[in-house]
């Protein structure tokens, strides 16, 4: 069940502005639980790794926490011995305003790479921000953590388990620099469940397979992306794969991962609109991954969509190209509409259909590609490989954030 006013139990939230950013928005956040939870995270696979990274993949290990800060504006990256020495002042003054142990508090950092950490201003304002939590301050949280976002990303589940509930709150946020391979994006998984963290870990993994790393926006791999996950067990509801309640709980874990997946790729930088893309028949699940991720991340593909011009022959262009082995008189292609009633079959046994001829039928896939939500299913015809990607188009307002985005 979705649940949209109520936050996991037992976690405080705040969300001011220290000024690392120019514009006067909220860029400190900090999540607080109220005792000593499991934690497990998800880190970026790019070789450059921001210094949050470095430290709370490190700090994880120990797979407990009590705190997670959080800046926007500064990703701390390319900044070398300074730039950890920097992260570890904030969260020593963190640690010591709180009174809890210095590793217990983990680190996150978007923004701009390459730049000194202002830490001072985050040191600064650390009095303030514990002083602003409260249970209801995952909002403000929510705004200190964006970037180019233009939209929240806030997803919610309660789970009923044996006249008792458990609650799940997954915040995120990302609209550009965005293919997570885990894997700028940032998230966050709340719940007041009691879980070992081994078991959090496995299933924080599981379900970022099936969602954060089927997105893409623009293909690239932030220094920066991070998953967090922390169960804190306020509802005295304990939970383990085997046993009762498991698999519900898992599932709705699940669906707060593909649901904040979604809502970043919906707010691709840019984008006018989201879409499917799913490649199957394919030899293995690997190549069939190779075929969704080149379609999605095809530059000429994005910028046809964003016209809703049924170009199709950049699909298979693209999928053509993918590395996958495929014989391509096996191949077939469809546009399928969003509510899944509409099916064009545009390529057959790697030609033209025949049903696919004529103005009116391109005027129907149009109409189709002007919707967000359709898909574009490319079969091989080889075998039962099958991945499916969650992508956005490409305009010309994505050129121009990205041109200005340190201006």
């Amino acid at each position: 069940m979705r649940e949209k006013q109520k936050p996991a139990k037992g976690f405080l939230f705040a969300g001011i502005n220290v000024a690392i950013k120019r514009n006067g928005k909220n860029d400190l956040g900090l999540i607080l639980s109220e005792t000593e939870a499991s934690a497990a995270a998800v880190f970026t696979a790019n070789l450059f790794q921001a210094a949050p990274v470095l430290i709370s993949r490190s700090r994880v290990r120990s797979g407990k926490a009590r705190a997670i800060l959080v800046n926007s504006g500064n990703a701390n990256c390319g900044t070398g011995s300074d730039g950890l020495k920097a992260a570890l002042k904030t969260g020593a003054a963190l640690a010591k305003h709180l009174r809890i142990r210095e590793w217990s508090v983990l680190l996150a950092s978007t923004g701009v790479i390459g730049e000194p950490l202002p830490f001072q201003k985050i040191i600064n304002g650390i009095p303030r921000l514990v002083s602003c939590a409260s249970t209801q301050g995952f909002e403000d949280f929510e705004t200190a953590i964006m970037t180019t976002d233009t939209k929240k990303k806030i997803s919610c589940r309660a789970v009923k388990m044996a006249g008792k509930e458990v609650r799940i709150l997954g915040l995120a946020k990302g609209a550009g620099m965005i293919q997570p391979q885990m894997a700028t994006m940032l998230a966050f998984v709340l719940t007041d469940a009691r879980v070992k963290s081994h078991a959090l870990a496995r299933l924080l993994k599981e379900s970022v397979d099936t969602s954060f790393n089927r997105i893409t926006v623009d293909g690239d791999t932030s220094t920066n992306d991070t998953l967090f996950a922390l169960a804190n067990g306020a509802s005295r509801v304990s939970l383990a794969p085997g046993k009762p309640g498991w698999m519900n709980f898992s599932k709705a874990i699940k669906e707060v991962c593909l649901e904040l997946a979604g809502m970043i790729a919906a707010d691709g930088e840019g984008a006018s609109r989201w879409f499917y893309v799913q490649a199957r028949g394919a030899k293995t699940r690997a190549d069939a991954e190779k075929i969704a991720r080149r379609i999605a991340n095809s530059p000429l593909v994005k910028t046809a969509i964003s016209a809703a011009d049924p170009n199709w022959g950049r699909i298979i262009a693209a999928a053509g190209i993918s590395g996958a082995k495929f014989n391509v008189q096996k191949t077939s292609l469809y546009l399928i509409s969003a509510d899944g009633r509409r099916r064009l079959e545009i390529l057959k046994r790697g030609a033209r259909s025949l049903k696919y001829r004529g103005r009116a039928r391109e005027n129907t896939a149009a109409r189709l590609l002007s919707e967000s939500g359709f898909r574009i299913l490319f079969d091989a015809g080889q075998g039962q490989g099958d991945f499916e990607m969650l992508t956005c188009d490409f305009t010309q307002e994505y050129v121009k954030l990205n041109a200005e985005y340190r201006s």
